[in-house]
């Protein structure tokens, strides 16, 4: 066979009896439902949908399923919001980005628990609000107070982005170089908001913070008229504080947003100077022999 001949044939459109490429759509949809562990006979009876229409969808057959019919597919599946937008998205269907419900905050506050209380330094969890969803043994180790827990669990679906804005607050009355943290900071928010930046929520939000704090009105300001960065800059934000019966300490701050729904991120407060590390080795150890002491009661 000529060469002219095998490019023909290559182009030809699959025939009866070979696969079909499938859509970004269908692929996308496959994978969530694989890792969901879900059949498609499965699917189809939660959905209510006819015997093959799933196969038909996920394979391409189906191009451009109806937006209520994907919906009925995500929710069988209990897909969480990144997965609903990518597969929605993918299908041509614009997506809004609404607040976290109670229950997604409840999700993320119960699967979230082993990335939190595996690390050996602070870390907490924050909704795209800025508000505190969780934190793990550590964070009331840095407020310096026995009743640091208690004091965070009063902060609870409260921005803690304001908190760190205000000097009088639990966390800014902490920061040791609040005008090298904070643009920082502030740069992070406007690179982790901009895929919501049309939002309601996101217009309320700013203004709010805007309104009732001179510090973030002054930064916001400051990082607005500079040039916008080439990179997110915001992998690791410095961070110095003064902990109450401590000293000072340094961290750099590293948010990593959760792979099923980005409206949720973790902060983790990485150990920046040996003085820290060793600090933070301490507390470990006060919480292992505390833990021990409980066990043998």
């Amino acid at each position: 066979m000529s060469s002219s001949s095998k490019s023909k044939s290559s182009d030809r459109a699959p025939g009866r009896g070979e696969p079909r490429p499938g859509t970004p759509g269908g692929a996308r949809l496959r994978a969530v439902r694989e890792q969901a562990g879900r059949s498609q006979l499965w699917v189809e009876a939660e959905a209510d949908l006819g015997t093959g229409y799933l196969q038909r969808v996920e394979s391409g057959r189906v191009a451009q399923p109806g937006r209520a019919t994907v919906e009925k597919i995500l929710d069988a599946l209990d897909a969480r919001y990144s997965e609903r937008r990518d597969v929605l998205e993918l299908f041509g269907y614009l997506v809004a980005t609404p607040l976290p419900t109670p229950g997604e905050i409840a999700w993320a506050r119960e699967n979230c628990q082993h990335e939190l209380h595996d690390v050996p330094f602070p870390a907490y969890v924050l909704d795209c609000y800025t508000r505190l969803i969780a934190w793990n043994w550590f964070v009331p180790c840095l407020l310096g107070r026995a009743d640091g827990a208690a004091i965070l669990d009063g902060l609870v679906g409260r921005s803690l982005l304001a908190s760190w804005c205000d000097p009088g607050s639990l966390f800014g009355a902490l920061l040791v170089e609040p005008d090298v943290f904070l643009p920082v900071l502030v740069r992070a928010l406007r690179f982790e908001i901009e895929q919501y930046r049309h939002e309601p929520w996101v217009v309320e939000m700013l203004a709010q913070l805007q309104a009732e704090l001179p510090r973030f009105r002054h930064h916001w300001e400051q990082v607005a008229s500079a040039p916008a960065p080439i990179s997110a800059a915001r992998t690791l934000v410095p961070l110095r504080l003064n902990v109450p019966g401590t000293g000072s300490l340094q961290f750099r701050l590293v948010a990593e947003p959760f792979v099923r729904d980005t409206r949720f991120r973790l902060i983790y407060f990485l150990p920046a100077d040996p003085v820290t590390m060793r600090q933070c080795a301490s507390w470990a150890s006060g919480r292992g022999e505390r833990q021990g002491t409980r066990d043998e009661g």
